[in-house]
């Protein structure tokens, strides 16, 4: 299999970030991932950036018609299948914490019923309903965490349906200042094509 964008430059295209960032249309549509107070930083889950993470992200919802914004939530299953047994049994203290399950304090005036949807994978696209709803636009923006697992599961599978996915770094924490370079280095094989990085 060829080089994702073989042929073009590996970096970001500048010119495509700064006008999708300009001009967010009506086929454009923001996707936060998973910004639950167990990530909080001292939390079991804490990512060190992610209170930075929230207030960039509040200035990408700022951007957006309400109805072109959505929010997922990881919530464990009744009946976990393979390796997700063992994933949830570790974290069960995590997992039957409501508090840590909840969304953060800032994203709450922002939160309704028909824009939250739950998943029990790292992928956002496993939830049918929130799939449906991504195929409807062309440019995924993406903020949230973990940056090297329900972010980076949830952005190979939008590349994988066809869209332009934006990554929104200053929007996105990981675990460490490193591993979101590394999860960076990873995608920036997909861009221009299929990833832009603003």
């Amino acid at each position: 299999m060829p080089v994702y964008g073989a042929g073009q430059s590996r970096n970001p295209n500048k010119a495509k970030v700064r006008e999708a960032m300009e001009k967010i249309g009506e086929r454009d549509f923001l996707l936060v991932v998973d910004m639950q107070n167990a990530y909080l930083p001292g939390n079991p889950w804490g990512c060190s950036k992610m209170k930075d993470a929230i207030q960039y992200t509040l200035q990408m919802i700022d951007k957006f018609p309400e109805t072109q914004v959505a929010f997922a939530r990881f919530l464990p299953p009744d009946d976990p299948k393979g390796t997700w047994k063992e994933y949830n049994q570790t974290n069960k203290n995590i997992n039957r914490n409501a508090w840590m399950n909840e969304f953060v304090e800032e994203l709450k005036p922002y939160i309704r019923r028909d824009n939250t949807y739950s998943k029990s994978v790292y992928s956002c696209c496993e939830n049918e309903e929130l799939y449906q709803k991504l195929r409807q636009y062309e440019r995924i923006f993406v903020t949230g965490v973990v940056a090297e697992c329900c972010v980076l599961s949830t952005v190979l599978d939008l590349v994988d349906m066809g869209k332009k996915v934006v990554y929104l770094q200053e929007g996105i924490a990981g675990e460490s200042r490193k591993k979101e370079e590394e999860v960076v280095s990873v995608l920036k094989g997909m861009s221009p094509v299929h990833i832009l990085f603003r």
